[in-house]
């Protein structure tokens, strides 16, 4: 009987200690899922998209952080190396990024005319930056169409921002995350599909033309880094406009410049 009663209490023992160390585990895994959770809330993706109301309340930004956030969306680049990945993978963002200068090298021998040749010709192989610009201009309003697309199937933080935000409290909380992620996993499946077929042909294409215009490469390749500056310095003027609406508005309480922003901010 003795041995018994030992056997018991070692046994209930055990189990105690194992229901405490599942109970600690798990509230330190809650503990760091709230942490993660508030973290979001005050990420700048999250920040970005409040509404009104809710940007009166919590968007407490100075104009160099919004102008920042603004600035990072924007730019491909630095959204890739230099913002936290809280609900987008690394690698779509590297991929897009990728796709991002293929399309741009395409599109700089796609409008590459004969006339632009021709121009090259007649001035013993020397063209100014004004001569090509017009071709960079169709390069990049291009590229930002094409990328826009695409990052409508690679980017699905908006809706996930919005249901942790407002539906974490829910009894169907999980559900409607999984759905979310089920759809989102459908649209990357496209998305990759697509870029891995361009990215054939892009390259097909670039290949014919470098092999075609063997003396005109430096011109490409000259129009190619335009189009990136022009991108680059065309989202400085317009993030900085942007930054000055949504600062005014949420500090003066102008909801038409609020709106405004986020209008021109969904095409850059």
């Amino acid at each position: 009987m003795g041995n018994k009663n030992i056997e018991d209490y070692n046994k209930s023992e055990y189990l105690y200690n194992m229901k405490t160390i599942k109970d600690k585990n798990k509230n330190q895994i809650n503990l760091k899922i709230n942490k993660d959770l508030i973290k979001l809330t005050k990420s700048d993706d999250s920040l970005q998209n409040l509404a009104y109301e809710q940007a009166i309340l919590y968007d407490k930004r100075t104009f160099k952080k919004i102008y920042w956030a603004f600035l990072v969306d924007s730019q491909i680049i630095l959204e890739t190396f230099c913002k936290e990945n809280y609900l987008t993978l690394f690698v779509i963002k590297l991929s897009y990024l990728v796709f991002a200068f293929q399309i741009s090298f395409f599109l700089n021998a796609f409008f590459y005319t004969d006339e632009y040749i021709s121009n090259a010709y007649h001035n013993n192989g020397v063209l100014d930056f004004f001569s090509g610009l017009p071709k960079s201009i169709y390069s990049f309003l291009a590229t930002m169409f094409i990328t826009n697309l695409l990052n409508m199937l690679s980017n699905n933080k908006d809706k996930l921002i919005s249901v942790i935000r407002n539906k974490r409290g829910y009894k169907d909380y999980l559900h409607i995350v999984n759905i979310i992620l089920k759809n989102y996993r459908n649209k990357l499946i496209v998305y990759f599909f697509l870029v891995f077929i361009l990215g054939l042909l892009f390259l097909y294409y670039v290949t014919a033309f470098c092999s075609v215009y063997h003396y005109s490469q430096k011109y490409w390749f000259i129009g190619c880094l335009e189009s990136f500056w022009m991108d680059f310095i065309i989202a400085i003027i317009i993030c900085i406009f942007l930054a000055f609406l949504r600062y005014l508005s949420i500090k003066r309480h102008i909801k038409y410049f609020y709106i405004l922003a986020n209008i021109i901010s969904n095409f850059l």
